[in-house]
């Protein structure tokens, strides 16, 4: 698949010039913003036929009576039985079928599905000159109103129509445009606030003088259009509406919602490290530092944390909450360049993520609280503290402070992404997995009701993570991935009109389908995408976040069909950095258990040398002192697993006693805390144990409990493989 480029170059912008309301239009072309798709054009000549009466006719008011009192007619004053509604101009008539009716063109009317040819608006006006006591006045050909006025000082009364074409009445129109595309945008009427707009920008970039003559509305036209064209996926609009803007000679405020839309256009299509590029200079446009786009050591990120908990100190989620308002409209900005660009870091540069935290924290704690960027700094933080830090009561400080701000300033948008971090990040360090499942459900639904696709997305790929890791039957993952059919079909759009370009969701959620797949015995279709698909768009696009959750998912599937030489492969080819993709998430958990588990049986291996063997134990230890240390801080969601390890370990140093009591607290742990699938994995472990240890009745026992559990949870494919060595 190949990878579109992407034009990433910002304008440079003169931050120290305000701009004026009088700014000429640039001559130069600029490229295109997003090259995804071939550019298409707005024809400037589709224009909106609502007719006001006092904005597009001029007064023709005939003697004759009219006919049609207290009827309907469409557009053309044609008599319809349909619902009135507003707009017509059919004189004297009561109501009329107005806005655009279903007429849309100028050459084409459709009455009764036939298509009737009509002449074109040079036609009529050559035929209006030569017609004379004409009554009629307001009709519309073509989209322009043309009327009528009598000369009363021509005793034939010489009808001579008038063109109303003026750009005042461009600009009344177009301002009612944006007025009720922004009345969609509050309903979260996407489409119909882009056609809106769309319309209302029609209306004006057809005059050269444009933005000299309306600069303030087509300047909102171009940017709110810009946002709800990308929410719509309709990008050939996004890219037209974002380079008008940038063409001219503006300040980077004004510039600064497109540049916002265009970083989200990039990450759409996973182009995350060109995002982040874009994010940085246009911080530094703002007149505010940003660090460059590279790896972080270890010194800078513990330096950083030390320096950013002095600044902190022991406020209180109150305290913090009720941190002085932000109101300067340029730190405001610079913000939210940092909340874009932290979402870049944690997908294309992990270790650069704890670095814009610290910056952000920073500049929150010195210039006030704003509720649509300082809960992302607070969230950011308390990632920090739970998944690297190890103080997730801290960590939970730092969410509640942002669920108190909201509390006082609800933001739809906001609220969405503050629930995938808090649930997905933060609560489930000292909460079970299973409460956090329907919170993740509804921020969900609150990132598709207010458009905001990143939550969305996020929201879903955490929430079939968690329903997966806590334990309940694989067909509960069908429910979850069944809501991806109408947000799968959003990001297709928006990836590219052919629908062909896949993101970083789209893969995420392929590894969870191929993992159920696998485990429930079914064979994927024959164009579907499979591991190695997925690791070669993670090499191509440098996807470090995808790279870790492949892992994960691999790893996942050797474990539980018992190939532990694979399985330690697979961590020995592993890069070292692979945990800072997952910081403070489940599937981070996950991989930390599973790996100390692959260690440990590793080590048991008779295959492995001795100095092999002693080295997978030294780092499966390490692993356990890691997940220990998770218990003894509160977390409910590995103790089962800490007691199989525990166990495996005892096998090891041939402590028999000790690892039949371990795998019995595994066993009673994980089946009174619902994990159906560790809780048929310790029965298989245990079964094999007793199996070596000559216990044949014992280790039946335990086996016909894994098969009973692991066909529970669902894994056909497992419960197979256990029947087939049964008759072996």
């Amino acid at each position: 698949m190949n990878k579109t480029n992407i034009s990433t170059t910002p304008k440079n912008d003169n931050i120290g010039e305000n701009s004026q309301s009088n700014n000429s239009s640039s001559k130069s072309s600029s490229n295109k913003l997003l090259g995804i798709v071939e550019s298409g054009s707005i024809n400037p000549s589709i224009v909106n036929n609502d007719s006001d009466g006092e904005e597009d006719s001029t007064t023709a008011v005939s003697n004759q009576s009219s006919d049609y009192v207290d009827e309907s007619h469409d557009t053309f004053g044609l008599h319809v039985d349909m619902e009135p509604n507003r707009g017509g101009i059919k004189p004297n008539s009561a109501q009329s079928i107005g806005d655009i009716s279903a007429i849309t063109t100028p050459e084409m009317m459709p009455v009764n599905h036939i298509k009737i040819p009509l002449p074109r608006v040079e036609e009529v006006l050559k035929s209006s000159f030569n017609t004379s006591n004409q009554t009629t006045s307001g009709d519309v050909v073509g989209g322009e109103s043309i009327s009528t006025n009598t000369n009363t000082g021509d005793s034939n009364k010489t009808v001579i129509p008038n063109i109303i074409k003026s750009q005042e009445v461009r600009k009344k129109r177009a301002e009612k445009h944006l007025q009720d595309g922004m009345q969609a945008l509050e309903n979260s009427n996407f489409e119909i606030a882009a056609d809106n707009f769309k319309e209302g920008y029609s209306l004006l970039v057809g005059d050269n003088n444009s933005w000299e003559g309306d600069y303030t509305t087509i300047l909102q036209l171009c940017s709110e259009g810009s946002h709800a064209s990308y929410i719509t996926g309709d990008f050939n609009t996004m890219n037209e509406l974002i380079d008008e803007v940038l063409k001219q000679d503006l300040a980077v405020e004004e510039k600064f919602r497109v540049y916002e839309c265009k970083m989200l256009a990039l990450q759409a299509v996973d182009d995350n490290h060109a995002s982040l590029a874009l994010g940085i200079e246009v911080r530094k446009q703002l007149g505010f530092y940003t660090p460059p786009d590279k790896e972080v050591s270890k010194l800078a990120i513990l330096s950083g944390y030390i320096t950013t908990r002095l600044l902190l100190g022991n406020r209180t989620p109150e305290e913090l909450a009720n941190l002085p308002r932000l109101t300067n409209k340029r730190v405001i900005m610079a913000q939210r360049m940092l909340e874009l660009i932290g979402y870049d870091c944690w997908t294309a540069q992990p270790t650069l993520f704890p670095l814009i935290v610290y910056l952000n924290m920073k500049e929150t704690l010195e210039y006030g609280i704003n509720p649509a960027t300082s809960c992302n700094s607070f969230l950011g933080y308390g990632i920090l503290l739970c998944g690297v830090f190890g103080d997730p009561q801290r960590g939970q400080d730092m969410a509640m402070a942002s669920e108190l701000i909201l509390a006082k300033d609800p933001l739809p948008r906001v609220e969405s992404r503050c629930t995938l971090i808090c649930q997905g990040c933060i609560f489930h360090w000292t909460s079970p997995l299973k409460d956090t499942i329907a919170p993740l459900l509804k921020g969900y639904q609150m990132g598709i009701e207010h458009g905001d696709i990143s939550s969305t997305g996020l929201n879903q790929t955490l929430l079939i993570s968690h329903t997966y890791n806590s334990g309940r039957p694989l067909e509960e993952m069908d429910e979850c991935m069944s809501l991806n059919v109408g947000l799968q079909n959003d990001m297709m759009t928006i990836a590219g009109s052919s629908g062909a370009l896949q993101t970083h969701f789209d893969y995420e959620l392929q590894l969870c389908h191929l993992l159920f797949m696998k485990l429930r015995g079914i064979e994927i279709e024959e164009n579907e995408t499979n591991f190695d698909g997925v690791l070669k768009f993670a090499r191509d696009t440098n996807n470090k976040g995808l790279r870790s959750h492949l892992l994960a998912a691999q790893l996942e599937l050797k474990v539980f069909f018992s190939e532990w030489e694979t399985a330690a492969d697979l961590l020995q080819e592993a890069p070292k950095d692979i945990y800072s993709d997952l910081v403070a998430i489940a599937n981070g958990v996950r991989l930390t258990v599973l790996e100390a588990l692959v260690c440990l049986k590793a080590a048991q291996s008779s295959s492995a040398g001795m100095i092999a063997r002693w080295k997978w134990k030294k780092r499966g230890i390490r692993v356990m002192k890691i997940i220990r240390g998770w218990v003894e801080l509160g977390n409910p969601n590995v103790i089962h697993i800490l007691h199989l390890l525990e166990a495996e370990l005892a096998i090891l140093n041939r402590y028999d006693r000790l690892a039949e009591d371990s795998f019995q607290l595994a066993i009673n742990t994980a089946s009174a805390n619902g994990f159906l699938h560790d809780l048929a994995l310790s029965h298989e472990l245990v079964s094999k144990y007793l199996n070596n240890r000559g216990d044949r009745s014992q280790g039946a026992y335990h086996m016909e409990q894994a098969i009973k559990y692991y066909s529970e949870w669902g894994a056909k494919a497992k419960v197979d493989q256990l029947k087939k060595r049964l008759e072996e």
